[in-house]
């Protein structure tokens, strides 16, 4: 029998060889390997449980100690001991059974262990038993020891996800570059047929007869939307390949309140609609001038598109915890909630869904430069017929 020193001095090598530093094959490998030099152990096996199907649970090896299963008697008494698989009422009363020891062949003990939450631990001793005051001292390391596993798998299930996450986004991303790649080399193989198609603006109307007059009509009006199809698609994939933000200048509030007033008025008077600025428009911002101008201009022009006659449209201006928000309201055709998830995506919002003309970029290009300048932009509407706010925070 070990002196008292001395078994707290193995079972203190023991513990120490049990953590989640290690992958846990190499924490399994030093642990194991302790447990069997130190108790003159002849074999080990750890076993994890598992689901059998129809309610029923089995223990498979999850690692041994020799490797090979033909050398490892752990393995061979574990086959005798155990059921192939276990109840829920038949695995209770085997947990309540642990630890137990078993012996098959003369001189030779098996014992077998909980590991909470795991599995089971199955020892064997040659020559002589283990004392009991071993076996109970061993319950508190295969405690442990069942923690650091559960802990390393779910370390290691992490770092799965984690690189099949990273694997995805690259997938996603080269995909993403063969789609910009895609549709630039569309835009650029157009125009040649373009050019072809845009010298029939050479021939006179007047030479062709009414019939033929009307169908050039047509070609031309054909002409003049795919030419400005393939220069905004075009222009706007190849701003979602750079994604280069702005230049920063100050710029007067009450400069940006004029310009965007100047650039609507028509707009406006077309519809008789009314403009109201709403909060305080003083002071300046240091932002990329060009891009906020062209984002608000892109939410007015929005508004007036969906307004309806006679209409207000409103714009205010809010400083809240170090940001600034800008906010337009409209009292038009609103947006179905289907639809709030695509309204900055480009080619997803069906025809009869854009404002007449229209080619839907210019809300996507507007997040695009939000985004590049780390601008947040949102759109709300309750539905149909109830109008829409689009928010921008600087």
């Amino acid at each position: 029998m070990l002196l008292r020193a001395e078994e707290q001095q193995i079972y203190y090598e023991i513990s120490m060889s049990i953590g989640i530093g290690l992958g846990y094959r190499q924490m399994l490998k030093e642990c194991l390997g302790k447990y069997l030099r130190k108790l003159n152990l002849s074999a080990g096996c750890v076993l994890k449980q598992v689901e059998a199907g129809e309610g029923r649970f089995a223990f498979e090896p999850f690692y041994l100690l020799p490797k090979k299963a033909a050398a490892n008697r752990a393995v061979h008494i574990v086959e005798a001991r155990l059921e192939r698989s276990y109840d829920a009422a038949g695995l209770k009363a085997l947990g309540e059974e642990l630890p137990f020891s078993y012996s098959s062949l003369e001189e030779e003990y098996a014992y077998f262990f909980s590991l909470p939450g795991f599995g089971l631990l199955a020892l064997v001793k040659s020559g002589g038993p283990l004392d009991q005051r071993t076996i109970y001292s061993l319950v508190g390391l295969n405690s442990k020891l069942a923690n650091a596993l559960n802990a390393c798998l779910q370390k290691e299930a992490l770092e799965e996800s984690q690189r099949r996450l990273a694997e995805a986004n690259a997938r996603l991303a080269e995909f993403d570059a063969d789609k910009l790649a895609f549709i630039q080399y569309i835009s650029h193989e157009l125009n040649t047929p373009l050019n072809w198609i845009g010298s029939l603006n050479m021939m006179e109307s007047k030479e062709l007869s009414p019939e033929n007059a009307r169908y050039l009509d047509y070609v031309r009006k054909g002409f003049r939307r795919i030419s400005k199809l393939a220069q905004l698609a075009s222009s706007y994939f190849e701003e979602a390949r750079q994604k280069h933000p702005g230049e920063t200048q100050v710029l007067s509030l009450s400069e940006l309140e004029a310009m965007l007033q100047s650039k609507t008025i028509s707009k406006l008077a077309a519809k008789e609609l009314t403009l109201v600025f709403e909060g305080s428009w003083s002071g300046n911002l240091i932002v990329d001038k060009e891009g906020l101008l062209f984002v608000l201009q892109v939410l007015l022009d929005n508004a007036v598109d969906f307004s309806v006659w006679e209409q207000s449209i409103r714009i205010s201006l809010e400083r809240q915890a170090g940001q600034v928000v800008f906010r337009v309201r409209d009292q038009g055709v609103g947006i179905e909630r289907e639809d709030l998830r695509v309204v900055f995506k480009p080619c997803q919002m069906p025809e009869h869904k854009r404002s007449d003309g229209g080619y839907g970029f210019s809300l996507p290009r507007a997040n695009l430069i939000c985004e590049a300048n780390g601008w947040k932009l949102s759109a709300e509407s309750e539905g149909q017929g109830k109008g829409a706010c689009f928010q921008l925070k600087l």
